[in-house]
């Protein structure tokens, strides 16, 4: 489903009229009314706040309910503060907002680098995911995880 699909969608399940939409999200009922068309979408910081009035996430507003993960580091991409930006302000689907901003990634790592990055959040990562990972296991893991991901697969 396209974004305008789902504004469309989200606005009629809240029984709003463009109006009303206009309204909740401080803009003109013909920002809501180009959004719907697919003229335009909504900026990042719209996108935000759709997410936080209608409480859903930004991989629904962007048409791609399934989960996303950062192609740099893996991270879940889930709330609209996850997400990095393009050059252009829009958000980016690929990438996290602590590897990727204005069109470029922010820190020039290597993906050794990247793993021990990501080995700071280890007990976290085990926690959440029932595992109980070393932290050889786990660089093991992480490294050829992080080697199917856009950013590192050419390498």
């Amino acid at each position: 489903m396209d974004t305008k699909e789902v504004l469309v969608g989200l606005r009629k399940e809240h029984g709003l009229t463009q109006d009303g939409m206009a309204e909740r999200l401080f803009v003109t009922r013909q920002a809501v009314s180009r959004w719907e068309t697919g003229e335009t979408v909504p900026n990042t910081e719209t996108l935000k706040l759709i997410s936080r009035q209608f409480e859903i996430s930004i991989n629904e507003l962007l048409g791609q309910p399934q989960d996303l993960v950062c192609q740099s580091c893996a991270m879940p991409l889930a709330i609209a503060d996850d997400f990095g930006t393009e050059a252009d302000e829009r958000l980016s689907v690929e990438y996290c907002s602590h590897c990727y901003k204005d069109g470029s990634f922010t820190h020039n790592r290597t993906i050794d680098e990247m793993v021990e990055s990501n080995l700071r959040f280890l007990d976290e990562f085990n926690a959440q995911s029932g595992t109980n990972f070393s932290e050889d296991e786990a660089r093991l893991v992480l490294k050829a995880h992080l080697t199917t991901l856009k950013r590192w697969a050419a390498q």
